[in-house]
């Protein structure tokens, strides 16, 4: 059957990460079975228990079979599903691409699509007559708004599910981040002597009526940043951080404000405000549950919490200057306050991001006598003060902890920073994290090779 005339102009999208763009191009998108079948790895980021219900889900329709038996596309191409991945930061977004079809792609005999995503313990209705697209919620599948209950966000991510495969030359689009990764993608095309489809930006498809893309738009001059920096991103800030510090401090002598951490830590004791980044996030309120005391206050819980903590105990005197400091500064990225509308900090998990130029500061014009070593230190725990409380509560990939800690100490340091930070906040995570935090170290050990 023919589309509908009123969604003829729409497209459906199956979005990837470009490091996966030479084997696509190569072998076509193959559903799941086939790639395990065929011992072909791509760099996923899908649920794994999702996974496991698609291995099992059948179709009613179509084909037959199960929905790994199909390459998935969504009709929406404001996607939940990737919001999701970011906010775990398990992925990068400007590696993200979309590649597109038109929806009369859908006419073959190979194609069901769903009412619902194919995600959840009940399975959706399984559609293969085009007719029957007026049953999906195209109100939601359009919404360019990011929150959702559940119902809401399954019927936006209704699917278009083809067979088996869908070769490269099906496709009739590629939306990607920036002009950098259309270069990429041009160059991938290139290697594989195949005329690449059109390349648009976040706006460019169906004459801008979608975007694809999540980014700070309600930050000011920072729209097209993305919404947050993921693993491969957030490492390489982080590392030229620790660079940029010491080649400053090598080149320059100044005078310096405190005489060494210890000093600076007593200044903050004393007066908390005694800083620019600390200033700026005094008395400053915060609408992300179950935060409710204003930061400067929840972060002198967390120097207290941080005291009362194993490592902290077992530590030498620079060590515990290190993680009391840390603790002072882990939420500083959140502020000042004037970036945010009404003075109140939303739910936003790129704080730590946003650290990375204060610590450069303090370290470059406040602190005269420091290693490199506890640099690093108060870097690390300020930048990834919540990787390990992520990785034990929110499916972070313990590979990325592994990937920025140098020692045992690191692995501790974290895990410390991450519990005085959830006591402050929410006992029952605190919990769960004490139960979890020896099988995160030994998982983390073994990654980096320290076992």
């Amino acid at each position: 059957m023919a589309i509908p005339q009123e969604h003829n102009w729409r497209y459906i999208f199956h979005f990837t990460d470009i490091r996966n763009l030479d084997s696509i191009i190569k072998n076509g998108l193959l559903c799941t079975n086939l790639k395990e079948a065929q011992n072909i790895t791509h760099k996923n980021i899908a649920n794994l228990t999702i996974q496991e219900r698609r291995a099992k889900m059948i179709v009613a329709c179509g084909k037959g079979g199960v929905v790994h038996d199909y390459v998935p596309f969504y009709f929406t191409s404001k996607n939940p599903m990737l919001l999701g991945v970011l906010n775990k930061k398990n992925t990068d977004q400007p590696f993200i691409i979309y590649l597109c079809m038109k929806i009369e792609r859908l006419e073959k005999d190979d194609t069901v699509f769903t009412d619902v995503s194919a995600n959840s313990e009940v399975s959706p209705n399984f559609y293969a007559d085009t007719d029957n697209l007026n049953k999906l919620d195209w109100t939601l599948i359009d919404s360019k708004k990011w929150g959702f209950n559940a119902e809401e966000r399954h019927k936006k991510m209704a699917e278009a599910l083809i067979f088996n495969r869908v070769g490269i030359e099906e496709i009739d689009a590629i939306v990607v981040y920036n002009n950098w990764v259309a270069d990429g993608v041009r160059k991938k095309f290139e290697n594989n002597g195949i005329t690449p489809p059109p390349i648009l930006l976040d706006n460019g498809l169906a004459n801008g009526r979608y975007r694809f893309f999540y980014t700070k738009y309600f930050l000011q001059g920072r729209d097209h940043e993305t919404l947050v920096m993921g693993p491969y991103f957030l490492k390489k800030y982080y590392q030229q951080l620790l660079e940029q510090i010491n080649q400053h401090r090598q080149a320059n002598s100044q005078v310096y404000r405190y005489e060494d951490i210890s000093a600076l830590v007593k200044a903050i004791e004393q007066n908390i405000r005694v800083i620019p980044e600390l200033n700026g996030v005094y008395q400053m309120s915060t609408s992300k549950f179950p935060l409710t005391d204003t930061i400067d206050i929840h972060l002198q819980k967390v120097a207290a919490n941080i005291q009362n903590t194993d490592f902290y105990r077992k530590a030498d005197e620079e060590l515990k200057n290190v993680m009391k400091l840390a603790a002072y500064l882990h939420d500083i990225g959140k502020g000042p306050m004037q970036k945010w509308n009404g003075n109140v900090q939303y739910i936003y998990v790129d704080h730590t991001y946003d650290a990375i130029p204060m610590l450069h500061r303090i370290f470059t014009q406040d602190i005269r006598t420091v290693s490199e070593d506890s640099i690093r230190r108060v870097c690390l725990a300020v930048v990834y003060h919540n990787i390990a409380g992520d990785c034990m509560l929110k499916e972070r990939d313990r590979k990325e902890m592994a990937d920025v800690i140098n020692d045992e100490n690191d692995i501790d340091m974290l895990i410390a920073m991450s519990l005085a930070d959830v006591q402050a906040t929410n006992s029952t995570w605190y919990q769960q994290m004490t139960f979890c935090k020896g099988s995160l170290k030994k998982e983390v050990m073994d990654l980096k090779g320290l076992n």
